[in-house]
């Protein structure tokens, strides 16, 4: 009988060129864990309080109803999560060596 590591296989993956995937502009972040899988959600927050003219009252009641558009959610294995962590950490260490 084969073992699981006699059963593995390289495969190479081609991302299309011509992709039209809209790109959405995400600024707020939140993942949380199934257990089994993670969720990690992407939104966009937009406010108009550092507007000119904005009274505290104002501000602080904007801040209380304060709502975040929903962009994306990525649901995500425990492998999965830790490829986009290596993905993500190897991008940002790679953008800091560039400053």
């Amino acid at each position: 009988m084969d073992k699981p590591d006699d059963l593995k296989v390289e495969v190479h993956l081609k991302w299309p060129t011509d992709d039209n995937l809209p790109a959405l502009f995400a600024n707020q972040f939140g993942i949380f864990s199934t257990g089994v899988e993670t969720v990690i959600f992407f939104g966009e927050f937009t406010s108009a309080i550092m507007l000119p003219g904005r009274t505290l009252e104002s501000v602080s009641n904007q801040l209380q109803d304060a709502t975040i558009n929903p962009i994306a959610k990525i649901v995500v294995t425990p492998s999965g999560l830790k490829a986009f962590y290596n993905l993500l950490k190897g991008y940002v260490e790679k953008e800091d060596d560039q400053q």
